[in-house]
């Protein structure tokens, strides 16, 4: 059955309906709001709450047209809400720890790069970074971006263009930098 069924069905007080739109979409939304905010139990919780709005619409009987565009602009709208009632930007970071059998440098490394990338994200503007994850995380089409973000599909391209220039540039000077420091 097609999501936008799984709302129908909503309407009809079929509430078992929820449980199966959970279950295809808590794993990778929780992945993109924890991209964006860097808070393990904020996300969870702008998660929730996105779910919440979801069954409250379906209830009512509101079907969008296309699913999972609609959902990931409710969650999108929540950052951009939470991000409005903070004072500060606030950035946090997890330890990972993890037990090896011979390839912990590998791992390790490969964390640190992943790290090295998401903290070169969050220095771009929350619009680009957004657009970003929704491409190359969430792997949305441009149209669905557009429509999660509620923006032209050229707004899109340009975002998602300057964002990677800008990126770029982040990581060129990271790396830059880091050359100097062993040098």
């Amino acid at each position: 059955m097609q999501d936008e069924e799984y709302m129908r069905q909503l309407s009809f007080g079929n509430d078992s309906a929820l449980d199966t739109l959970v279950f295809r979409y808590h794993k990778p939304l929780y992945g993109y709001v924890y991209r964006l905010l860097q808070d393990e139990k904020l996300a969870e919780d702008i998660v929730q709450d996105t779910f919440i709005k979801i069954y409250q619409q379906g209830r009512k009987g509101f079907v969008p047209d296309q699913f999972k565009p609609w959902m990931y602009k409710i969650a999108t709208n929540q950052c951009k809400d939470y991000w409005r009632k903070a004072s500060t930007q606030r950035e946090y970071f997890t330890d990972q720890h993890v037990e090896g059998n011979g390839k912990i440098h590998h791992i390790i490394d490969h964390q640190l790069e992943r790290q090295w990338m998401i903290d070169a994200l969050h220095q771009l503007s929350p619009d680009y970074r957004a657009a970003l994850y929704l491409r190359f995380y969430q792997e949305l089409k441009y149209t669905e971006i557009a429509l999660t973000l509620e923006i032209p599909l050229n707004t899109v391209k340009t975002w998602i263009s300057r964002g990677l220039k800008q990126l770029e540039g982040i990581l060129r000077e990271d790396e830059r930098k880091g050359a100097n420091i062993n040098e």
